[in-house]
């Protein structure tokens, strides 16, 4: 009798942590989702991302435009044809 009344009682526990976890999921599963949408949309009107430092930002605007004016590394192969 014992026995029963107390894998009943786990049987209760493990049902009301598995509906509490999935209801935890379900309310704040789209936070990130939410977070770096937000983030985007602060990077589309600022033209930076909300954690940068407009200065940051414009060092790697610099940064980024030499790289793409610099050419493009080419390896040279050698007279055995390998590179």
């Amino acid at each position: 009798m014992f026995e029963t009344i107390f894998n009943l009682v786990l049987l209760a526990i493990g049902v009301v942590v598995v509906a509490y976890v999935t209801y935890r999921y379900v309310k704040d599963g789209d936070k990130d989702r939410f977070e770096e949408d937000a983030a985007r949309a602060f990077f589309e009107e600022h033209g930076r991302w909300p954690d940068q430092t407009p200065e940051e930002a414009e060092e790697e605007r610099r940064r980024v435009a030499a790289a793409m004016a610099a050419p493009a590394p080419v390896s040279v192969p050698r007279d055995d044809g390998s590179v």
